[in-house]
Order: C-alpha cells, then sequence, then structure tokens
C-alpha cells in the first residue's frame, strides 16, 4: 500500500529526468573542464614557440669579443710558510734587524714582527 507511488508512471519519468539532467551537468562540466585546459596548452605552445624564436635570434647574432680584463698587478703573498718562517727566525738569531728580514723574505714588517713576538712567547712558557 506505501510502496504503490514507486510504480506510479510520474515518479518513473520525474527518476529518468533527474538522471539525465545529472548526466548533461557532468557532461557540461567535463567540456568546460576541456576547454580551459586547451587554453593552457595553446597558450604553452605559444610561450614555447617564443622561447625558441628567441633562443635562434640569439644563435644568429654575431658574438662580441669579450673586453679584455685589464691585468693588475699581484699583491704580495700575505702569510708566511714554514721555510720562510724558519728563515724569518735564523736570520733573528743571527741578528739582523726586522726591516731588513722583511726585505729578504718579501713580507710586510708587521708580519714579521708577530712572528717573533709569537716565537719569543712560546720559548718563555717552555
Amino acid at each position: 500500500m506505501y510502496m504503490q507511488w514507486i510504480l506510479n508512471p510520474i515518479t518513473l519519468y520525474s527518476a529518468v529526468a533527474l538522471a539525465l539532467m545529472g548526466c548533461l551537468a557532468l557532461f557540461l562540466s567535463t567540456k568546460v573542464e576541456l576547454e580551459s585546459v586547451r587554453r593552457m596548452a595553446v597558450s604553452a605552445r605559444q610561450d614555447l614557440q617564443s622561447m625558441r624564436e628567441a633562443a635562434v635570434k640569439v644563435e644568429e647574432e654575431p658574438q662580441a669579443a669579450p673586453a679584455p680584463v685589464p691585468t693588475l698587478p699581484v699583491p704580495a703573498a700575505s702569510g708566511l710558510n714554514l721555510s720562510k718562517r724558519a728563515q724569518a727566525l735564523r736570520m733573528h738569531r743571527r741578528g739582523e734587524p726586522v726591516p731588513s728580514i722583511a726585505a729578504a723574505l718579501q713580507a710586510p714588517q708587521g708580519e714579521i714582527q708577530l712572528l717573533l713576538k709569537v716565537h719569543t712567547l712560546l720559548n718563555q712558557q717552555r
């Protein structure tokens, strides 16, 4: 008795109409999405083409010779290696003054003075 409405033709037709509207909505949304993807693909293709054209232009342009880099005088190497350090200490033990040691080793006088001070401090601690 209560299930009689299911067999009513209006119920059946309205169920079919709702199903067809759902299918139509899905079809239209798919079409809209496909169109947006197509637009993005066309845009990407145009961007790629413009990049290729720019690359061809760059390849075709004659390469200008790079400007020569001005050579600067090489600064004196800072820091004493072990052989120069030993040589400076030998020269100091012989009694040579700091300016002549610096000139002979081509090192700054301040660096020689620091070396000698550190050496004397280390010898005092022993």
